[in-house]
């Protein structure tokens, strides 16, 4: 049970991250929007490569929405590290939680990569062919979705197993 407390204390601080990080661009974003004057964070670069200023904004608020799904799941599988730590298997909260939990990995990281590649063809005009650090990241997290839902499955499977098993006592 020490690697599922690890686990959880991993998922919370990606989660506590990730949450303060979103919040910093989402206060920095709005006050771009206001027209608020700042030396912190600089976007004429990006919508120079984006060619006007709204392809940005849509953008940026697509790539919003995945941190969200993202962020979703990653609240399902903390609460799977949760309930395996109170050694609940069979839960079917637990296996509907890891499902969710590897679909919306699977989700967000199709999602990003397609946003990324649509975003470099079509508005940067850069044509990446091959495989990036990006699209390994994109890649472990899809894996890592599929495995969950694998795990999800082998769960579902094993509880119907155990209770046929229990009945026939």
């Amino acid at each position: 049970m020490s690697f599922t407390k690890t686990l959880y204390w991993i998922l919370n601080s990606i989660i506590f991250l990730l949450l303060i990080a979103i919040g910093l661009g989402i206060f920095f974003f709005a006050s771009i929007l206001f027209g608020v004057e700042q030396e912190i964070i600089s976007i004429e670069e990006d919508v120079a490569n984006f060619k006007t200023e709204a392809k940005f904004y849509f953008f940026t608020i697509l790539k919003l929405g995945i941190y969200v799904v993202f962020i979703v799941a990653l609240m399902k599988w903390r609460k799977v590290t949760k309930l395996l730590l109170k050694n609940d298997v069979y839960n079917q909260e637990l296996i509907q939680s890891l499902f969710f939990s590897g679909k919306f990995m699977v989700i967000a990281a199709i999602s990003s990569w397609c946003i990324d590649w649509i975003g470099n063809l079509f508005l940067r005009f850069k044509f990446i062919m091959g495989l990036s650090e990006k699209s390994l990241v994109y890649l472990l997290i899809i894996a890592l979705g599929l495995f969950l839902m694998l795990m999800s499955t082998i769960l579902r499977e094993t509880k119907a197993i155990k209770e046929e098993n229990d009945l026939t006592i």
